[in-house]
């Protein structure tokens, strides 16, 4: 029993505050005096575009584009706590950092997680949670394309678990085929409401240009293209995740 759940009270409670983290890493929210109950949402990281992938050399050489990194999700949950909530009461996240864009020959990294960890009093942990018993997913990292596998698969999107709503991101784009002036695939879009956007990837000649990062939260990163011009082959990150808080009393 999580203490997550709780019969409708006729009471009509007000929002007495609204707590935003951006910051990765481990994060603590304070809860205010007067707190009958959070609403928590999360959003997990965006996954990085993968760069150019180049087989063999010289005019033989093959050129893949890199596919777009995966957007994070999303998840809701009201949490009443397996306690009365006390003032300097804290709730501990962690924050997924967005996943890096690949270089040459690269493929993106995964985004990170954001969970919801433990509520502690006095600096000692009431309630802790195992991942993902509360988990907005990342999204994963966009692949390159082989000659065995001339397909570069867009990063996967984030799945959600824990909340009372939970939403999933958007994957990457593929990129399939072997040219020299093959764009890079775009990343995937953060879950709504209100997700990132996900980058666009390096264009193809006439418009050859580099990709784009994922916007926070969760958006994926765009990935590189085959185009000879190396500043355009690069992947590129994806978007931190974020944490929203707000309490009823």
């Amino acid at each position: 029993m999580l203490g997550i759940g709780r019969a409708a009270s006729t009471k009509a409670y007000q929002l007495i505050d609204t707590g935003t983290i951006t910051s990765t890493g481990e994060q603590t929210y304070t809860i205010p005096l007067g707190t009958q109950y959070l609403e928590i949402e999360l959003y997990g990281a965006g996954g990085g575009g993968a760069g150019r992938n180049t087989v063999g050399s010289g005019r033989s050489a093959s050129n893949y584009g890199g596919a777009g990194g995966g957007g994070g999700s999303y998840l809701k949950k009201t949490y009443y706590g397996s306690a009365d909530m006390q003032v300097s009461d804290t709730l501990t996240f962690t924050v997924g950092a967005g996943g890096a864009g690949g270089g040459a020959n690269t493929m993106g990294t995964a985004g990170g997680h954001t969970t919801l960890d433990a509520h502690s009093r006095g600096g000692v942990r009431i309630l802790a949670f195992n991942s993902p018993d509360v988990r907005a997913g990342a999204g994963s990292g966009g692949a390159v394309g082989t000659a065995l596998d001339t397909t570069a698969n867009g990063g996967a999107a984030g799945l959600a678990a824990g909340g009372d709503i939970n939403t999933s991101g958007n994957a990457g784009a593929d990129v399939t085929g072997s040219t020299n002036a093959q764009a890079g695939g775009a990343g995937g879009d953060g879950a709504d409401p209100d997700g990132g956007d996900g980058g666009n990837g390096a264009g193809s000649p006439p418009v050859a240009g580099p990709a784009s990062a994922g916007t926070a939260p969760g958006g994926g990163g765009g990935g590189g293209n085959s185009y000879g011009v190396s500043v355009n082959n690069l992947g590129k990150d994806g978007g931190a995740g974020k944490v929203i808080v707000k309490a009823y009393g």
